[in-house]
């Protein structure tokens, strides 16, 4: 039995839905400005842990013993983690271009990581390929709705129950674009309830740009998860415009942000601010597995 006031639990599925909802902190690098902290997720330190606890569930459903994913960093580690305490075989696939740290940690949690070409899209034929030669299962967090149903039940809801609680009016939500699931699932929550009394904006890196964790989507007819809701408008982001986004928070409030979170940052900084209602951004992690990316620019 859990004790989720004092934080004391049996096993780690209640370590991290006991622990939700993440914090909602509020930001001096403007006014009204908010951030959901999901570094505060306990596996990967990250909102994929979401995703991953959903998607590992619909999988033991099926009685799953061997599951294959493509990933380039935090799903990989939610998914590792998560299979390491539910016995399941994973293997993940890395680009080669991923943080170094990512490929540690999986492999610390008892994955087989294969790190091979530039991009996720690029691994995604060889994943599909193996999953239907070898008996593994691929939970395709790329295009499984169980990845937007995640937040829409979760990241959303808790947004919408912490600002009430403060009596804080959302205006406008901006998140970062990888997979879609987040941005996407909160979008279609809010777009349900507010309608277009809340703006979502979602970030994506600058043509020829890379910035880990978050891709270019909006060239992607394929992403079946943005015809699912509507995203008021999509922001480009440099890797250099992430880091000072890193930057300003960890100078003005303490917080070392990931460069995803960053990156909603200097979103944050090109739209016309909003005073008296709120602007919710979203911190998907933390900066501590990026450190050797960050190090050049501080």
């Amino acid at each position: 039995m859990s004790s989720k006031k004092l934080h004391v639990f049996d096993n780690p599925i209640q370590l991290i839905e006991d622990m939700w909802p993440t914090p909602l902190l509020k930001l001096s690098i403007g006014e009204n400005v908010w951030a959901k902290l999901e570094f505060y997720n306990p596996f990967s330190h990250s909102i994929k842990d979401r995703t991953a606890l959903f998607l590992i569930k619909e999988a033991l459903k099926r009685n799953v013993k061997s599951i294959v994913e493509a990933s380039s960093g935090n799903t990989g580690i939610a998914l590792a983690a998560l299979s390491a305490i539910f016995k399941i075989n994973f293997t993940v696939f890395i680009p080669s271009t991923a943080p170094e740290s990512f490929k540690v940690l999986s492999k610390l949690l008892g994955a087989n990581v294969i790190t091979m070409g530039s991009s996720t899209t690029e691994l995604l034929p060889l994943v599909k390929k193996i999953s239907e030669s070898s008996g593994y299962t691929h939970l395709d967090q790329f295009n499984n709705e169980i990845n937007v149903l995640a937040h829409y039940e979760t990241t959303a809801k808790e947004i919408d129950e912490q600002t009430k609680s403060v009596g804080v009016k959302v205006k406008r939500i901006i998140a970062t674009m990888g997979t879609a699931g987040h941005i996407v699932g909160i979008a279609k929550y809010f777009k349900e309830k507010y309608n277009d009394k809340v703006e979502i904006i979602g970030v994506e890196p600058a043509k020829g740009e890379r910035i880990p964790g978050i891709k270019r989507v909006i060239e992607n007819e394929n992403n079946k998860f943005l015809k699912m809701t509507k995203i008021d408008k999509i922001v480009e982001v440099s890797f250099q415009e992430a880091v000072s986004g890193v930057k300003e928070v960890a100078r003005k409030d303490g917080i070392l942000i990931g460069l995803s979170a960053g990156a909603t940052v200097a979103a944050y900084k090109k739209l016309t601010a909003y005073n008296k209602e709120a602007t919710i951004l979203i911190f998907p992690d933390d900066a501590f597995k990026y450190v050797n990316e960050l190090s050049t620019y501080i």
